[in-house]
């Protein structure tokens, strides 16, 4: 045996779904758990005592909470406090750490809180509100990231011998094709439909511009996919494009994934992008729906579809993440806040889901995507100067932490026209800077 020993009465599957984050994800270094009180007591290694029970005061102790013990979920008595600047709860009486870090953990990864009662959005989502981050204040801070270090740290202290594998920052800017085109690539009667009703509604400048497109005078404000291929080129950098591709409805408004443009688009992004499924706003965690929507896209590349972002960020704790293992989804990026920036599960590592119903981990990885252009400009209605201080600052932290910053765009925002302009130089700012 070798690298550390975790020395704790009773292994559940919580306990195994932490230490794994904690050992293998975050600070990387080989473990082993034991229960058996005689073993641990012998080996002469590095060791971790996740128990009440006291042993020597050499070895490092961590005391329980308790949550990692339970199953099932229910409400959880939480106090915020500091310490070393930082925000915990779950306090114990631990002799190294003055909280559970692992069960604090697993609380916030686990999206805990997600499945109580809450008065939703008007898309039926978790509200940025209703999350003990936002209320006290560290949804900016990968809490989690933070506690690892200096978990590291203390083990270290302890154990100079040890050693720990370090990670590296990833970079991975995304695009969501929800509106492909402003005008182009409808049916005629579609096309006509919508032209008459901007001239009915005196959308004088809206009607003259579709003329324009049609006539090839004027290129289409959505097209921004010249550009988007040059500066992913630039940089070298392979951005994610999640296309939805279900069918039409007041908040699914591609177009049709029939049509030759959309076939098209999904092949020329192919060559220079990776590709992934936006499972539209109706498909509700419908396996049937969404496989169908897989589909239209995946018969116009050569692989299979792995990765997923759900349309307005809709989550419905765990049916998505169960309907998506069934269709052999593998990574998600939804985990982000429409209407704040940040860390929605405090921490800028992958991890995989736990199904806190089931008791079980899903084989699906979950990426936090940090900031949305769309939360930026239309929720928090900040100017381009100022969101372009806001993504450095968070570009900073996951750096910091050798973590994986992600950040959503879309294809019509750059157009830099209308309440888009100048958010060029945002889009090109934090590619610069992830980049480097």
């Amino acid at each position: 045996m070798s690298g550390l020993l975790i020395y704790t009465p009773k292994v559940t599957q919580r306990v195994h779904y932490i230490f794994q984050l904690f050992f293998d994800s975050l600070i990387k270094t080989p473990f082993t758990i034991t229960s058996d009180e005689a073993a641990f007591k012998a080996y002469s290694g590095a060791k971790l005592n996740y128990s009440s029970s006291l042993f020597p005061t050499d070895i490092l102790q961590i005391a329980p909470w308790g949550l990692l013990a339970e199953t099932g979920i229910k409400p959880q008595n939480i106090h915020i406090s500091e310490w070393n600047n930082m925000k915990i709860f779950f306090p114990t009486d631990s002799r190294d750490l003055p909280f559970d870090i692992f069960s604090v953990a697993f609380y916030l990864v686990s999206r805990y809180e997600e499945y109580f009662s809450h008065k939703p959005d008007e898309h039926t989502r978790f509200h940025f509100s209703n999350s003990l981050a936002y209320k006290n204040n560290f949804l900016h801070e990968p809490l989690i990231n933070l506690w690892a270090e200096e978990l590291k740290k203390i083990i270290l202290k302890k154990y100079p011998a040890i050693s720990f594998s370090e990670n590296t920052f990833s970079f991975v800017p995304t695009i969501d094709i929800d509106v492909a085109y402003a005008h182009l690539g409808r049916t005629a009667g579609v096309t006509i439909g919508s032209y008459f009703k901007a001239l009915s509604k005196f959308q004088l400048k809206t009607a003259i511009e579709k003329k324009l497109v049609f006539m090839h005078l004027k290129k289409d404000p959505y097209d921004t996919f010249d550009y988007q291929e040059s500066i992913f080129r630039k940089y070298n950098l392979r951005p994610i494009y999640f296309f939805l591709a279900g069918k039409r409805g007041h908040n699914d408004k591609n177009i049709s994934p029939d049509s030759t443009r959309f076939k098209k688009l999904v092949n020329r992004i192919n060559s220079f992008a990776e590709i992934g499924i936006h499972p539209s706003y109706n498909s509700n965690s419908d396996a049937k729906i969404v496989s169908q929507e897989i589909v239209n896209v995946e018969r116009n590349i050569p692989a299979k579809i792995c990765c997923s972002r759900q349309h307005f960020l809709r989550l419905n704790l765990p049916e998505t993440y169960r309907c998506l293992t069934q269709l052999g989804i593998t990574d998600d990026y939804t985990m982000a806040y429409a209407g704040q920036a940040g860390f929605r599960a405090s921490i800028c590592t992958p991890f995989l889901f736990y199904d806190l119903q089931a008791e079980s981990l899903l084989p699906v990885k979950l990426h936090s995507s940090i900031v949305m252009d769309g939360t930026l400009n239309e929720y928090l209605h900040q100017t381009p100067k100022e969101a372009i201080s806001v993504t450095q600052g968070l570009l900073a932290k996951v750096k910091k932490y050798k973590g994986e910053f992600i950040f959503i765009w879309h294809n019509h925002s750059l157009n830099d026209m209308g309440h888009w302009k100048g958010w060029k130089a945002v889009f090109e700012s934090i590619l610069e800077a992830g980049a480097k």
